[in-house]
């Protein structure tokens, strides 16, 4: 009789094709996943966004109500020959704790406003927040106070239906609507980009259809908006 042998059996290790099955598997749950977090990326920035948008509407009305009037969307002629002329970016800085000479960052720039850099900036090269200058990403409504300075609240017919502020490309400091010439609302969000305005500004990188916008009204209240008609910029009743 032969004496009794105890075999031990090692662990069994992975042939080509379960570990090909194993990665194929991976790149799938993967290719699930990330449009999933870019979509909750997109969403996040959004929101932080929309959180800006309030404090300008805010600054603006607290501005309106020790002033009587709105700030300046862009100077008059005979306030333009001054080195800092008086603007909206710079004159709502006040109520943002910071000094009227000092030129947007901060709340005026939405986190998705990804544009390269130009080459006259002193920060380091390639991409980067604060649209097309570097250090805004949002503009005034057109209608109020561009190239004026008189209009406040009591020529607001409409508060909950006129828009103050929205998303730009950073090229202009006023808003113009959807279908008019130099219309600018940029509706980077919910898969838009830089390019997704009606104007193109020479901003750098492919176009994108449009996605959505985030606007602040008189009123301090912020959509996410898919079009940006005129009946939105006037400041009558429609």
């Amino acid at each position: 009789m032969q004496p009794s042998r105890s075999w031990r059996r090692g662990p069994r290790a992975f042939t080509l094709i379960e570990l090909l099955v194993v990665i194929a598997i991976i790149a799938i749950l993967a290719s699930m996943l990330l449009p999933t977090l870019a979509r909750a990326r997109d969403k996040g920035k959004s929101a932080k966004c929309q959180n800006n948008l309030r404090q300008l509407a805010l600054a603006a009305l607290l501005y309106d109500e020790d002033f009587t009037v709105y700030p300046i969307g862009w100077p008059p002629a005979e306030l333009l020959n001054q080195s800092q002329p008086p603007i909206w970016y710079r004159q709502l800085q006040p109520y943002l704790g910071r000094a009227t000479n000092v030129s947007g960052g901060g709340v005026f720039i939405c986190p998705s406003s990804i544009q390269k850099a130009q080459s006259s900036e002193s920060a380091p090269k390639g991409l980067r927040e604060g649209g097309f200058w570097g250090f805004l990403a949002y503009a005034q409504n057109y209608a109020i106070n561009c190239g004026r300075k008189d209009i406040g609240s009591r020529h607001v017919q409409d508060t909950t239906g006129t828009l103050l502020f929205a998303d730009t490309d950073g090229w202009d400091a006023c808003l113009y609507p959807d279908g008019q010439p130099g219309a600018n609302v940029c509706f980077r969000h919910s898969g838009g980009n830089e390019k997704s305005t009606e104007t193109d500004r020479g901003v750098a990188g492919p176009k994108r259809a449009k996605g959505r916008a985030n606007a602040a009204f008189v009123d301090t209240h912020v959509e996410l908006r898919r079009t940006a008609p005129v009946r939105i910029f006037t400041l009558e009743a429609d």
